[in-house]
């Protein structure tokens, strides 16, 4: 059967001498393996069609254990991504996350407009904002899977006052009583946790990230990787090349 499906690629593996695999994260089908035959050799490597963060209409026949390539026409190159060490470790960095925070054939469109919208962002902004970005993209990315974290209230009594700490195993901030009688002292900021909310609950295209501190935005990456490492339980190795270059 053949299949037309539009999709952002994740990874690109070397398969046999001449061949690729493409981890594609596509509109209808979800992530999906797609094996470009000859890839290595035609165009100089499959052409822009299998670069990293291409975007692309794929025709494909629909095999046992892969979507084969039969053709494909490049929609979105985001080549500007690749001329920045921090917009490429940041592109790298959202692009791991996708592909570890779903299954081969899960579909989630929402999840694939956010990838497209955010790499849009970082590709077009500045490098230093850069940094709201990476925090929006995993904030909203726990909320699509169903992990946001609490912050409104104790994620243990549901207490809306004195949320001074954060637990990542309990998924959200905890009121200085529960904290204490925990004793977990993660402490989290006032400034922090609103910025925390205003990320979970800004809708695209409506933020404006440009005046958040790269101190504060550190910290909140820093907060939500961890989140998102505990929920999916893979470590990422391109997040500490992003920490490195930013």
């Amino acid at each position: 059967m053949l299949k037309t499906v539009t999709g952002i690629i994740l990874k690109a593996d070397d398969y046999g001498d001449s061949d690729k695999i493409l981890t594609v994260f596509s509109k209808e089908d979800g992530k999906i393996p797609v094996l470009y035959k000859r890839a290595k050799i035609l165009k100089k490597g499959g052409g822009a069609v299998s670069q990293l963060f291409a975007v692309s209409e794929y025709s494909c026949f629909v095999g046992k254990n892969f979507y084969i390539h039969n053709q494909s026409m490049l929609l979105k190159s985001f080549a500007e991504l690749q001329k920045s060490l921090k917009k490429l470790a940041a592109a790298s960095y959202m692009a791991q996350l996708i592909n570890y925070a779903y299954e081969n054939y899960q579909k989630d469109e929402r999840a694939y407009m956010l990838l497209l919208y955010c790499l849009g962002k970082i590709e077009k902004g500045s490098e230093e904002n850069l940094l709201g970005y990476v925090a929006l993209f995993q904030m909203k990315l726990l909320a699509i899977t169903g992990y946001s974290p609490m912050l409104d209230s104790c994620v243990v009594c549901g207490k809306d006052s004195a949320l001074d700490s954060f637990d990542i195993a309990e998924g959200g901030v905890m009121c200085e009583e529960c904290a204490r009688v925990a004793q977990k002292y993660n402490h989290i900021s006032e400034t922090d946790r609103k910025t925390l909310l205003m990320l979970l609950n800004i809708v695209l295209k409506q933020e404006d990230l440009t005046n958040m501190d790269s101190n504060r935005a550190l910290n909140l990456i820093e907060l939500l990787h961890c989140c998102l490492t505990d929920k999916l339980e893979k470590q990422l190795s391109t997040y500490q090349f992003l920490i490195t270059v930013l």
